[in-house]
């Protein structure tokens, strides 16, 4: 994040060098700039325990706790520190993807981000990537194309010369299919990412909308209607 400037002059620092001023003012900036990653490294540590033993009211309470702190930051107006948070999240989960599905956190916590009110929606489909998978699906297909290019580029290097122009256009061939199958793994990776955020934007606009018939219905039942 960019420092703000700071005030120089010594009436404004209340007493105090300019030098001084500066040095107070980055390190209050750069503890708020951390603070994001501080709070998600404590949600990263109640998922790391939920890999070792899945307890579903602790994922509720994880989920509970990590849409609190988005929608607060949100409220506050502040989406980087909200795109910082829950981006160490995301990243945890993306590297422990499977474990965290067989608990169910991963779901959870893409689907309570999915309810806070006037969430970017970069935010709810990174984590719904990260909570499918579709991220490590999509970096293991580059890894493989990637891999694929690189052997060939190998064999034409290592082939005898008289052998080269047919390697050559093995080659090409090879890395034309290993582009393509790289590009259909990320369209794929990408429409499974779509699905799942418009099942959790669903799913979160039928939990609002129960939450307002229930509030409609007690309001008539306190009116006697």
């Amino acid at each position: 994040m960019a420092l703000a400037a700071v005030a120089m002059s010594f009436a404004a620092c209340g007493g105090k060098t300019g030098a001084a001023a500066d040095s107070d003012s980055l390190a209050v900036e750069a503890t708020e700039a951390a603070a994001p990653a501080e709070q998600a490294n404590q949600v990263v540590a109640l998922l790391q325990e939920q890999i070792q033993n899945a307890d579903p009211e602790q994922v509720k309470a994880i989920s509970q706790q990590v849409a609190e702190q988005v929608s607060a930051f949100i409220a506050a107006g502040d989406e980087a520190a909200a795109e910082a948070y829950t981006k160490v999240i995301n990243t945890f989960i993306c590297e422990n993807v499977e474990k965290l599905q067989q608990s169910g956190a991963a779901t959870a916590i893409a689907e309570a981000i999915a309810t806070v009110q006037n969430v970017p929606a970069a935010i709810v489909e990174s984590t719904t990537q990260a909570a499918t998978g579709v991220v490590a699906d999509a970096n293991a297909q580059a890894e493989a194309a990637a891999a694929t290019v690189e052997a060939t580029k190998q064999a034409i290097e290592a082939a005898p010369e008289a052998i080269k122009e047919q390697a050559k256009q093995q080659a090409n061939a090879a890395v034309e299919a290993a582009q393509k199958q790289a590009n259909d793994a990320a369209a794929a990776a990408q429409k499974k990412a779509n699905d799942a955020a418009a099942a959790a934007q669903k799913k979160a606009n039928e939990q609002a909308n129960k939450a307002i018939d229930d509030a409609a219905a007690a309001a008539k039942k306190s009116l006697g209607l």
